[in-house]
This record gives structure tokens, C-alpha cells and sequence, in this order.
């Protein structure tokens, strides 16, 4: 989360329905996910180009992380790894 910035997700998060927004601010801290959820209402109508392209900044960090190996997917149907 750290990597992606704030305006960015806020904006991202916009055309996304409650439990994808509610899965985030459950991944952070109770003050963030405050002031995320304070920079969406704010923030005001958003273009629908404008959410998919911080969407897919978002997509892009999250494919470099793991490439990097600095997070890992977990996918369904996969073989788990227990390290």
C-alpha cells in the first residue's frame, strides 16, 4: 500500500463497490483508511477514464512487486507454498 499513492487509490476506489473498498481500508490503518475514505468524498465526481487509468497504475505496482518478489499473489487453483 505504501507504494501506490494516495490520490491515486482514492480515485481508483471510486467506481468500485463497497466490499473492494471495505477489503482495503481493512489492510490499513484505522487513520488512513479515515483519511482515504475523507479524500473520496471530497474528491467529487471522477471521469470513468480517469478511475481505470489509476486503476491500472495500481495494477502496474502490484505486477512490479511481485516480479521483484517483494509480495506475493496468492491465486486460486494454484499449488500452495508453505516456506
Amino acid at each position: 500500500m505504501r507504494e501506490v499513492d494516495t490520490q491515486e487509490l482514492a480515485k481508483a476506489l471510486k467506481a468500485v463497490d463497497t466490499e473492494v473498498q471495505d477489503k482495503i481500508f481493512r489492510n490499513m490503518s484505522k487513520r488512513a483508511a479515515a483519511m482515504l475514505k475523507e479524500d473520496m468524498e471530497f474528491m467529487g465526481p471522477v471521469r470513468l477514464k480517469d478511475v481505470e487509468e489509476s486503476q491500472q497504475k495500481i495494477v502496474s505496482t502490484i505486477r512490479r512487486l511481485e516480479d521483484s518478489g517483494e509480495i506475493v499473489i496468492a491465486r486460486s487453483g494454484e499449488d500452495e507454498l508453505v516456506v
